[in-house]
């Protein structure tokens, strides 16, 4: 009788003891379920942010396409005063950003167009920073890492583009007549497409360069 007890309570034992053993795993394997699943939220809200902010830039791009700007008054840091259409006495590739507008968005970019111009030469490819005071565009130089190479001008008026928010960092193509021609909102959501559009870039100076080379 006592040995039938015993071995009842050792059954017992053995599954209360495994019984626990496999709630202690499934809430384990539940945790881990728990913090994909964290994860996943976090990356569908990430998705879903850059996308939602792709499509305002390219309705934003759409916008300006074709609109005509202002002949901006410009400045160097060495004092020199000119017009936006004294730079642009043919096609142009413009990089425009302001001092208000996001870092992310526009430094990186210079960094860019660094190489860019080593490729399509420097005369085709003029920055523009949007800087009120002088004396704050002067710290911006100073501050900006020596591999930036390109002259960079300010202005002290936003390119007035949109109706509302001007602070965007931007490149296009500028016409003699200072029309905007294919626009790219250079912003930290949409950084492969900005580096699609520089590739595309230049590719077409080389063709341009090409069919001038044949030209008779």
């Amino acid at each position: 009788m006592k040995k039938t007890i015993f071995f009842l309570i050792a059954i017992t034992s053995l599954t209360i003891g495994f019984l626990i053993y496999d709630i202690q795993i499934k809430k384990v394997i539940s945790e881990r379920y728990m913090e994909q699943v964290k994860e996943l939220q976090h990356s569908n809200a990430g998705l879903t942010y850059k996308l939602e902010n792709v499509v305002v830039i390219s309705k934003l791009q759409h916008y300006a396409e074709g609109r005509t700007l202002k002949n901006y008054t410009l400045h160097t840091v060495s004092g020199y005063t000119c017009k936006l259409k004294d730079l642009c006495n043919n096609k142009k590739l413009i990089y425009y950003f302001s001092e208000q507008g996001c870092q992310l968005c526009y430094l990186p970019f210079l960094k860019k167009l660094t190489d860019l111009y080593k490729k399509i030469g420097k005369d085709n490819i003029v920055i523009i920073g949007k800087f009120k005071e002088r004396r704050a565009f002067k710290l911006f130089l100073q501050d900006l890492n020596t591999e930036i190479e390109l002259p960079i001008y300010q202005s002290e008026k936003d390119f007035d583009i949109y109706p509302e928010y001007n602070d965007y960092a931007q490149i296009f193509q500028l016409t003699d007549n200072l029309v905007i021609r294919n626009i790219c909102i250079t912003d930290k959501s949409n950084t492969d497409i900005s580096d699609d559009y520089l590739t595309l870039i230049e590719q077409g100076f080389q063709e341009d360069t090409k069919r001038n080379s044949f030209t008779p």
